[in-house]
């Protein structure tokens, strides 16, 4: 995975994005971190917390920032297949890993049905993860209850979520293991509460298991907090805590 080592420039994103993300309870992937500053939109929701992964941050300097020309803009690629709607067989590469942990986070993080968590889950989890489907579907049910929706059957019309991943760097990089953070806009649109935009941090663990970067099952009791890590995207206060451009 040699791909880990190339260093290009960043490039700074021009967005302007306000308001803070949080996201639905990963219970055992990730959690989302969320700003001081208030949402677009009449209420605030904040989502469950949940349990961030365990590992090493080897891609910190001694003082825990992130280290300097680690990593750079990236070049998202695409899985070789589609499976149920859902991008698979990305490269043992860190454009893969990170490409990877985009495309899974965008699914999990999109979706308000659990059924569609859990199929995703199947796809993505390592196959020693057997209760992957079952944890990972609790996820849409949590959002559900933290925006004031019926925690089972259909939603109203218009209801949606959307996770939009914009930048990411990368921690604890191994020959076959990464874990991978993503900066990611999150949008929950329900009738009657309107559109709320909020930013967040997105943790993912994977691992190369059958050809391919999938999900582990969590390990241990981790209390990584990625609050700090929170910072406009573009902006050199995102450049200054190790966030980089993804490029699609």
């Amino acid at each position: 995975m040699n791909q880990f080592l190339d260093r290009p420039r960043r490039r700074i994103l021009p967005l302007l994005l306000v308001g803070v993300v949080g996201l639905l309870a990963f219970v055992a992937i990730g959690v989302a971190i969320e700003s001081s500053r208030e949402p677009r939109g009449p209420e605030v929701f904040t989502p469950p917390a949940a349990v961030p992964p365990p590992g090493s941050v080897t891609g910190a300097d001694s003082t825990g920032a992130p280290a300097a020309k680690s990593t750079g803009p990236l070049q998202l690629v695409r899985g070789e297949r589609l499976v149920n709607g859902v991008q698979l067989g990305y490269p043992h590469s860190m454009a893969g890993a990170v490409s990877a942990a985009v495309e899974y986070w965008r699914q999990l993080g999109s979706t308000l049905e659990p059924d569609r968590a859990a199929a995703v889950a199947r796809l993505v989890a390592v196959d020693s993860w057997s209760s992957a489907a079952d944890v990972l579907a609790k996820g849409p049910v949590a959002t559900r209850k933290g925006l004031g929706l019926p925690t089972g059957g259909q939603l109203p019309p218009g209801t949606s979520v959307v996770l939009s991943p914009v930048e990411y760097q990368v921690r604890s990089v191994g020959p076959d293991s990464v874990q991978v953070l993503l900066l990611a806009t999150y949008t929950s649109s329900v009738p009657g509460t309107g559109m709320q935009t909020r930013m967040g941090v997105y943790p993912l663990d994977l691992t190369w298991s059958a050809t391919d970067w999938r999900i582990p099952a969590p390990s241990g009791n981790p209390t990584t907090d990625y609050t700090s890590l929170v910072a406009e995207p573009g902006s050199p206060q995102a450049s200054a805590k190790g966030w980089q451009e993804l490029k699609r």
